[in-house]
């Protein structure tokens, strides 16, 4: 099987799924700030608290996943 082609449509396991990921957020910067919601597009979680938690304390909401593109 060394002629063995992967079809286009099998290609999609290479690629990470990603999930919008939405926290309850605390600013580091403000200390009498309120809580927000931010949310995040990313394949992990680790990912996401990565990108948010230099800016923020983060406590996990929800998981969804990310809404794709829809060409007409």
């Amino acid at each position: 099987m060394s002629d063995h082609i992967t079809p286009i449509s099998g290609r999609d396991s290479l690629t990470p799924k990603k999930y919008q990921y939405r926290f309850l957020a605390l600013s580091r910067a403000d200390a009498a700030a309120r809580p927000c919601r931010v949310s995040i597009e990313a394949a992990t979680e680790q990912e996401a608290r990565r990108a948010l938690a230099p800016l923020f304390i983060l406590s996990l909401a929800a998981r969804l996943p990310a809404q794709e593109a829809h060409h007409a």
